[in-house]
């Protein structure tokens, strides 16, 4: 049975675009906010490589901890 998991993720590069007073050219600003990721799998390595795809980290993206959801 899937679980659901949460990851935090936010991308570098838009940090310190939005440090810099500019615009990241692909991703709103609200991105170099933290996003809690809900995923479901079966485990927290399958959820981490699934996040990983939607947010890869070549593209500026920072996961963080894989914690089970409540």
């Amino acid at each position: 049975m899937k679980k659901t998991f949460e990851i935090s993720v936010y991308n570098t590069e838009v940090r310190d675009a939005v440090q810099n007073k500019r615009n990241h050219p692909s991703f709103e600003a609200t991105w170099a906010d933290t996003h809690l990721i809900l995923i479901q799998a079966y485990t927290a390595d399958e959820a981490l490589a699934i996040c990983r795809r939607k947010h890869p980290e070549k593209m500026g993206f920072v996961l963080g901890d894989v914690t089970e959801a409540l």
